[in-house]
């Protein structure tokens, strides 16, 4: 369950794994646009130092996002007292565009199984892409119709490390989505055995 307001604490005292993850994957998306529009003449040594920092941004996002899904699995159940970049851009997002993003994504997804098919050969390298493109099919799937924070808390952890933005690289978190459910029902389970130990104390 959620933390009662009372007892939530600043997001600058979550995980530092947790906030980098954001951090990074914001940082990986705003360096390319913030750069094309600093540096509108062409560079030639511009665009891979763009790709580069780019790249090095989200390459520490994605490590720092399995750190979290494997170490602290449950933390996307957790609302901060202040506020995240998730709870305040992500979470505020109005239903209406929500359902426009839902209905995106499953044509996104459907479309990029049938890419490989459009030839009517499929060479060994689309075969990788369409498994890439069926698991990402199957989780926007999940997150459309049977997603729900407090059940899957670690698919919400995925979702806040990531600030929404990782769902196009799910196929390569999947294990460690795997991991931090297993993880975080344990810590669930665990957690309730000892609240209904101590109840039956407080009885006796």
């Amino acid at each position: 369950m959620p933390m009662a307001d009372s007892n939530r604490k600043p997001f600058r005292e979550f995980p530092l794994s947790l906030r980098i993850a954001q951090r990074s994957f914001l940082f990986a998306i705003l360096i390319p646009i913030v750069l094309r529009f600093m540096f509108r003449a062409k560079v030639g040594w511009m665009p891979v130092a763009v790709m580069a920092a780019s790249g090095l941004c989200l390459l520490t996002g994605i490590v720092a996002t399995y750190f979290v899904l494997i170490r602290y699995p449950y933390i996307g159940m957790i609302d901060p007292a202040d506020g995240d970049l998730y709870a305040k851009h992500v979470e505020t997002i109005s239903l209406s565009f929500r359902k426009m993003l839902k209905v995106l994504g499953i044509a996104a997804g459907t479309l990029a199984i049938a890419i490989p098919f459009l030839d009517g050969n499929i060479k060994p390298i689309e075969m990788v892409w369409l498994m890439y493109a069926a698991t990402l099919f199957l989780f926007i799937l999940f997150l459309v119709f049977r997603y729900d924070r407090l059940e899957h808390p670690a698919v919400a952890t995925f979702l806040r490390c990531t600030l929404g933005l990782g769902v196009i690289l799910c196929p390569i978190f999947i294990p460690a989505l795997i991991i931090g459910s297993i993880r975080a029902q344990t810590i669930l389970d665990d957690a309730d055995a000892r609240l209904e130990a101590e109840k039956r104390q407080s009885r006796g």
